[in-house]
């Protein structure tokens, strides 16, 4: 048994969640729930292989060696029934890094690239800050669940004007939760194919599957060809986003070739030191935390959900799937974004990721991030009802 109750002070460690909060939250007393990293300990067994690597006193260069290798590789195996090949395997310095590095790589300045809307907000910049042209596919919502919007996503593959090349999917999806269905990728992948639009499909959050979902790896679909590339990471999986590692997977040897110049160029392609030894760690021996870690995240949005019906109404909580991130629809408020985005962290004093910066259609939403003792979150949650009560 692990414990997921216990607080960690994160306070003056260079937390980008703790130490650059907004001032009317960073003396509060109460945990920001913006950035997407938990408060929880991670698995004891990482932290004793962390020590272990720490105590041989020299920290150089670091590859992908085969311990590493046969780690990922059993890991994939095991927890989504994807059968990988080494060839395959490039470490890069984090799953954006990687997104950069594909847009420059295997795009042009003026290309399209789609993204489904409200999404994650690097995926925006990775398209724009290169000169590629953003092809917005926004997802549809009926009754607080989101689809894929299939005709849409044809036509903007089809049409010639917009030169669409790739497109960059979120699965999980990050706000929203969906963990896409099989039916739903296979869909996708028969449209991108007949289109020659290359899938670069984000699944950083691809561990975090709550009870009664299951998640589909791209690269698995029976029509999925090899015009794709499959970005992991054992990051959120495991608390380990500081250690700045991922795992792509690019079958195409053309294409690899092309992405590890392009990562080169950056300045990228060393294994950190202590992200080998947690990576091994967590995949060779941390099955049995992530197990208890989703039984807790489940209890968690069980709470959020319970305490929005029952108290706060007016405030819908799209059912999250898979990862730890919550998508709460705060309209019925009355707000615009500016004076939704005050409120929250003026009047309930909270820290919340901003609907809006996941697009036009994320406005009068907001992010929360669950992964938090349970606590947490009850102190966060009486904090936003006094602040809805008090208008």
């Amino acid at each position: 048994m692990y414990d997921f109750t216990k607080a960690i002070d994160r306070h003056n460690t260079g937390s980008i969640k703790y130490d650059f909060a907004p001032e009317p939250v960073k003396g509060s007393g109460f945990v920001p729930l913006t950035i997407a990293d938990m408060e929880f300990a991670v698995c004891p067994h990482i932290t004793d292989a962390v020590k272990r690597a720490a105590d041989s006193g020299v920290y150089g260069y670091t590859y992908e060696d085969d311990s590493y290798w046969q780690a990922v590789k059993g890991w994939m195996l095991k927890r989504h029934n994807w059968q990988v090949e080494r060839d395959w395997l490039v470490t890069t310095n984090g799953v954006v890094p990687a997104l950069n590095i594909a847009v420059n790589a295997f795009t042009q300045k003026g290309d399209g690239i789609i993204i489904q809307s409200p999404v994650y907000p690097p995926f925006w910049s990775s398209i724009r800050d290169w000169d590629r042209r953003i092809i917005e596919n926004p997802l549809k919502c009926t009754d607080g669940h989101y689809v894929p919007d299939f005709s849409d996503l044809e036509a903007k593959c089809a049409d010639p004007n917009n030169n669409v090349k790739a497109m960059i999917l979120c699965s999980p999806h990050n706000p929203i939760g969906r963990v896409w269905t099989r039916d739903e990728l296979m869909k996708i992948a028969d449209i991108c194919n007949r289109h020659n639009v290359l899938v670069i499909s984000d699944e950083i959050h691809n561990d975090l599957i709550l009870p009664g979902f299951e998640h589909t790896v791209y690269a698995t679909l029976p029509n999925a060809g090899e015009n794709w590339i499959v970005c992991t990471a054992p990051s959120k999986t495991f608390n380990l986003a500081g250690l700045a590692s991922s795992n792509i997977f690019i079958p195409d040897e053309k294409m690899r070739e092309a992405f590890k110049r392009y990562m080169h160029m950056g300045g990228s392609g060393c294994l950190p030191y202590f992200a080998r030894a947690a990576t091994t760690a967590a995949y060779n021996e941390g099955g049995a935390w992530l197990d208890e870690l989703i039984s807790a995240l489940d209890e968690n949005f069980k709470y959020l959900y319970d305490f929005l019906s029952e108290r706060l109404p007016m405030i819908k909580a799209v059912r999250t799937e898979g990862t730890y991130l919550a998508w709460l629809d705060m309209r019925a408020l009355g707000m615009d974004a500016e004076a939704l985005e005050g409120f929250v962290l003026n009047k309930a004093h909270l820290a919340l990721d901003e609907g809006y910066i996941f697009g036009d259609n994320g406005k009068g939403f907001e992010r929360w991030n669950l992964a938090m003792p349970k606590h947490l979150l009850e102190d966060a949650l009486l904090r936003l009802e006094a602040a809805v009560k008090s208008l």
